[in-house]
């Protein structure tokens, strides 16, 4: 017989943790349904940072306050706890497989601002976990951990789901469940998506590496056997400590290959030399355009379920906040025998917050050079030319349109000195499905 609530939420990520919240918050039996036998363990890669600090993402400029132990979001109107330890960076490194950097702000002129200086936050991912469940719990949220779900049947009246020999049912289901959602495949959100590709990492978190500016986070394209790969790194939260993720699109690298090529043979293998890996994780997620319609029926989508990549921690959290209050102000409206008007302004904030906003074309685009400019080289010669550091930003779209806007300023010199190169670079106005149409052919959703 199934559990009645009258909301499930499916995925205890940052989304679905933030909607069951609100939820709970809103007076209403919420069950929270999560794969994972404990919550709040850490399984995949993640870098643990909340995005752009000094420019608006999703709408909103998040305040780290770790004296209240809050994380808010103050255009939103709304904080969730956080009971952890922070650190902060101030410059982004971008290097060439050859080790020609471009900077985006400068560490030790953006440090002289004090925290407003920071261009994004670190945070530690389980410790979030953890703070934000036992802020749901206090809220009366259902927490089932350990739950698989296999099956969900929606109706004009409410849902009900099933997995791991137990079933539940309630008036609304959100899909929090991550960018590779059972759910959102179960319930037919996928079918009209582009398909890109797969992104596959490989994570440690390290001690002991020895980053030429601490304060910093580096980004290093690089080409193994089969192809390109990216390596990233940066200080964690927790003192001491790094996280070093090795990610590509290529379905044929090997990621530990890749990985001791960054550690051992390229130009950056001095930062390893002494470094020691604490623990190992690994992330392989099916890469599509946005869901443009995150409702069907009675079943809502937050979070990184519709995004193209990921919708960021922040972006989740957001999202999956507003999901969660409108199935709340839906429930208010049918008890009081009112037009229910509340899922349709989650569906157009969705859209206009999100999907209109945000291009995922050029959310993707940032994976693009090393499959045009395929020689090591020719990144090196490129990344050479841009003498001036760019302004300092840790929004994706933004550190993309500045680094394009830093190339097309050195192309001049290209074409006359590089020709053959100028031609290759032509390739980047084409739509990122065709630069990687090949990468595309190869590679199956998940």
């Amino acid at each position: 017989m199934a559990k009645t609530y009258d909301v499930i939420v499916v995925g205890a990520g940052p989304a679905g943790l933030a909607a069951a919240r609100a939820i709970g918050e809103n007076g209403f039996n919420v069950a929270l349904l999560e794969r994972k036998p404990d919550p709040t363990v850490m399984d995949r890669a993640c870098g643990a940072t909340l995005d752009s600090a000094n420019e608006y993402l999703h709408h909103d400029l998040y305040v780290t306050n770790p004296r209240d132990k809050r994380l808010a979001f103050p255009a939103h109107g709304f904080s969730v706890k956080y009971d952890g330890p922070w650190t902060d960076l101030y410059s982004a490194h971008i290097y060439s497989p050859g080790g020609k950097r471009i900077e985006m702000g400068v560490a030790g002129e953006q440090k002289k601002k004090g925290s407003y200086g920071k261009i994004t936050s670190v945070l530690d991912k389980e410790m979030l976990l953890k703070s934000m469940l036992d802020e749901a719990r206090g809220y009366s949220v259902g927490v089932f951990p350990g739950v698989n779900v296999d099956k969900v049947t929606a109706d004009g009246d409410g849902v009900t789901v099933g997995g791991s020999g137990q079933r539940f049912s309630a008036s609304y289901l959100i899909a929090a469940d991550g960018i590779n959602s059972p759910v959102a495949q179960m319930t037919g959100f996928n079918e009209s998506r582009a398909y890109y590709c797969q992104f596959r990492a490989v994570a440690y978190h390290m001690t002991d590496v020895a980053l030429p500016e601490p304060d910093a986070c580096y980004n290093i394209t690089g080409f193994v056997k089969d192809g390109p790969a990216m390596a990233f790194v940066h200080k964690r939260a927790v003192n001491g400590e790094y996280i070093f993720i090795v990610a590509t699109l290529h379905p044929e690298i090997n990621l530990k290959g890749a990985a001791d090529y960054f550690m051992q043979e390229a130009f950056c293998a001095p930062w390893f030399r002494k470094a020691a890996i604490l623990r190992t994780f690994s992330a392989n997620a099916s890469c599509y355009d946005h869901i443009n319609e995150p409702c069907r029926g009675r079943v809502l989508v937050t979070g990184d379920v519709g995004s193209t990549q990921e919708l960021e921690i922040t972006g989740a959290i957001i999202s999956g906040w507003k999901a969660g209050n409108a199935v709340s102000l839906a429930l208010q409206e049918k008890r009081f025998g009112l037009e229910t008007t509340a899922i349709a302004k989650y569906v157009d904030w969705w859209q206009k917050d999100y999907a209109d906003t945000y291009s995922a074309d050029a959310y993707m685009k940032v994976w693009a050079l090393p499959f045009i400019l395929t020689e090591p080289g020719e990144i090196d010669y490129l990344f050479g030319l841009v003498k001036e550091p760019l302004p300092p930003s840790f929004n994706p779209y933004n550190m993309a349109k500045n680094m394009g806007k830093a190339l097309r300023k050195v192309i001049p010199a290209a074409q006359k000195e590089r020709p053959e190169l100028f031609a290759k670079m032509d390739k980047m106005r084409l739509p990122f499905a065709e630069i990687i149409a090949e990468i595309t052919r190869m590679s199956r959703p998940i």
